[in-house]
């Protein structure tokens, strides 16, 4: 599914009606139509005050009212301002409503009203919509705060008020919903963070737009689910043979941080890679080999030179790697990752995962070069490792994180996954929104298997990005068929490894 930002919703909007003859009046009586059905379902019998804005939000809410107090629900409405006021199409509605007998209140800094305490009702917020910027004053934030400030269940018409669509943080007060129904389709805002968490759940309502306008190539942003499995070429053909399927490269997991090359290479297997080899140091290297027995391990010198560090890169031998995971921060780990990078060009090595400790080398190493060119790199930062990837602080990151995975994206030449909840990646132009995964993937070593799922999927021919987006998808289905069988915040790093086979299955049933 195509999510999209207050603009593209806005012509959308305007092109159905326009170039479509979809009439703007038939549009909000669906929406309105959509959430009546939603509350009369979920809230029976339960009165509703409906909290609507002059503009078409509030219009949704008019149409709402008239539906559920045409079902025989009690039902009264807020108005924000003079009805005067209220926009040509939500008049409509507005009208309607009068004639139906709805009690309307016109609500005014002097007149904010007082909630029954001893009623059982919901809250329908109407107030905004899609178009709101900036940060709520008057009656508007008034209206907000007696909002949240109640102990009854809202549901959002749209968008909760006082977000922006786009997915920036709220500069100011907002609806904390329990539910929104928003039309036709996701706005950022719903499905990335911070603002996600003001959303409660999102039920997307078809009103009526054409499936031309929301599945256009031009909407750039979509959300992962299963089509991102089933869509790849996981199941090898009859002349397939080990080599066929890739050879992958690890390079990490250096002394005292062994365990981060096993999770990542244990993923890699489990995901149907067909030949890795892990790169360590001879220390580590006495330790995990024989641990996963598909694994072949070969070990840098104590102290390397860069030619000796060149032998170790078979010309002939890998397809791709991975680099990064348990590799350290030490002035050999850094000779090591740059000498690698520098001579890729020399390999047959087409596809590059940078994680862990190599997005610390990585973020120095863009400082004074740009990525080998006719490669093609995924990296896959935290909101600390991109902060020193992109020069921005962590919280200005996290407060834009679609559009920072975009520029991280364009700036690095790279296929950029930004973790996190909601985790999203995007290779600067397209952009996918995970919807799988839960707080138990903040676990040492999650990412590490991460990096081995995409790693498996990269031998694929498969866009770089998809082979991300479904690693990322099924690394969060993972935690999910975990979640639903033990109890939330007992997941370790090795149980996503072995939920992987289940999770791919569920993913292709």
């Amino acid at each position: 599914m195509k999510v999209v930002t207050a603009e593209q919703m806005n012509l959308i909007d305007k092109t159905a009606i326009e170039d479509y003859s979809v009439p703007a009046t038939i549009l909000m009586n669906n929406a309105g139509k959509s959430i009546a059905d939603f509350i009369e379902i979920t809230f029976p019998e339960t009165a509703v005050y409906i909290f609507c804005g002059r503009g078409n939000n509030g219009g949704d809410g008019f149409a709402a009212a008239y539906y559920l107090k045409n079902r025989g629900i009690d039902t009264g409405i807020f108005l924000s301002g003079n009805r005067n006021d209220v926009s040509p199409t939500s008049r409509v509605f507005l009208e309607m409503c009068e004639k139906s007998r709805i009690h309307i209140v016109e609500v005014r800094n002097e007149n904010i009203p007082v909630l029954p305490s001893d009623k059982n009702f919901i809250i329908l917020d109407a107030l905004t919509g899609t178009g709101f910027k900036g940060s709520p004053t008057g009656t508007l934030l008034h209206l907000i705060e007696l909002i949240n400030n109640s102990k009854n269940k809202i549901v959002a018409a749209d968008i909760p008020s006082g977000l922006s669509a786009n997915g920036e943080k709220p500069l100011g007060s907002a609806v904390r919903a329990n539910y929104t129904i928003t039309m036709g389709l996701p706005k950022i805002s719903l499905k990335t963070f911070p603002c996600a968490d003001l959303c409660g759940n999102v039920i997307v309502a078809d009103i009526g737009f054409p499936r031309e306008l929301t599945q256009s190539e031009k909407i750039k942003v979509s959300l992962a689910d299963e089509s991102l499995i089933k869509n790849i070429p996981l199941n090898p053909d009859n002349e397939a043979y080990k080599g066929s399927r890739g050879h992958t490269l690890i390079i990490g997991g250096f002394t005292g941080m062994e365990g981060a090359a096993i999770l990542a290479c244990s993923a890699l297997f489990n995901t149907g890679a067909g030949l890795a080899t892990l790169i360590t140091d001879y220390e580590a290297r006495k330790i995990i080999a024989g641990k996963i027995p598909e694994l072949m391990t070969a070990s840098f010198p104590s102290n390397p030179e860069k030619d000796e560090i060149i032998k170790l890169l078979d010309p002939e031998k890998y397809t791709s790697m991975i680099i990064g995971p348990g590799m350290g921060r030490t002035s050999h780990a850094s000779i090591i990752f740059y000498t690698v990078l520098e001579n890729l060009h020399n390999t047959k090595i087409k596809r590059v995962l940078i994680d862990g400790d190599g997005l610390y080398h990585l973020s120095l190493y863009l400082k004074e070069k740009q990525l080998p060119e006719n490669i093609e790199f995924i990296i896959t930062p935290h909101f600390m490792e991109a902060s020193r990837i992109c020069g921005k602080t962590v919280e200005e990151i996290k407060a834009s994180r679609l559009d920072s995975c975009c520029n991280i994206a364009a700036m690095s030449k790279t296929v950029c996954l930004l973790k996190g909840p909601a985790s999203i990646i995007s290779d600067g132009e397209y952009s996918i929104i995970n919807i799988r995964g839960n707080a138990s993937l903040a676990t040492a070593g999650s990412g590490d298997v991460l990096s081995g799922i995409i790693g498996s999927f990269m031998n694929l021919d498969i866009p770089l990005l998809h082979a991300g987006g479904a690693g990322m998808y099924l690394h969060g289905l993972c935690a999910d068929i975990f979640v639903s069988e033990n109890p939330q915040g007992t997941m370790k790093a090795g149980d996503i490894v072995e939920n992987i086979k289940s999770a791919l299955k569920l993913a292709l049933c």
